[in-house]
C-alpha cells in the first residue's frame, strides 16, 4: 500500500512515517506542505493520503479543493491539532474520510490508522 504523508513537521512526518512502514507495511511518500503533496499525487498516486490540517502555502481545505478537481476517489485522512468539529465538517463536502485528532496521538494512534485503513479497503486496494 502507497500513502502520502502531507504534514509541514518534519518530526511528526517521521514518526507516523515510521509507525506506517512497521506496523501497516506501507510504503510512504512525505511532502512538506499541500502544493508538493498535489504535484505528488499527479505524478505516482497514492492509495490513502494523511493530511495535515494547517500547512504553510496551502492548508488542508486547499489541498482538498484542489484535488478533488482531478481525483475525487482516493481516501483522505485529515490530521489536526485542533479539535473543534467545525473545522472537520467544514472539510467533509471535499471528500474526507476520516479525521484524527493529533492530541489523541499519544495513545492509540496505531490502532486508529488500522481503523482508518480498515474502513478505506475497498478504496485503498483499487489501482490508481
Amino acid at each position: 500500500m502507497k500513502v502520502l504523508l502531507i504534514d509541514d513537521d518534519p518530526k511528526f512526518r517521521a514518526l507516523i512515517k515510521r509507525l506506517l512502514e512497521k506496523k501497516f507495511d506501507a510504503i510512504v511518500d512525505e511532502a512538506a506542505d499541500g502544493l508538493a503533496g498535489i504535484e505528488m499525487v499527479k505524478k505516482g498516486g497514492p492509495n490513502i493520503i494523511f493530511l495535515d490540517y494547517e500547512m504553510p502555502h496551502m492548508n488542508g481545505k486547499q489541498f482538498l479543493e484542489k484535488l478533488r478537481v482531478f481525483n475525487r476517489i482516493i481516501p483522505v485522512a485529515v490530521m489536526t491539532a485542533h479539535s473543534e468539529k467545525e473545522i472537520v465538517k467544514d472539510m467533509i463536502p471535499y471528500g474526507i474520510t476520516d479525521y484524527i485528532i493529533k492530541a489523541d496521538m499519544v495513545t492509540g494512534l496505531a490502532e486508529r490508522i488500522g481503523q482508518i485503513f480498515a474502513k478505506n479497503i475497498h478504496l485503498i486496494s483499487r489501482k490508481v
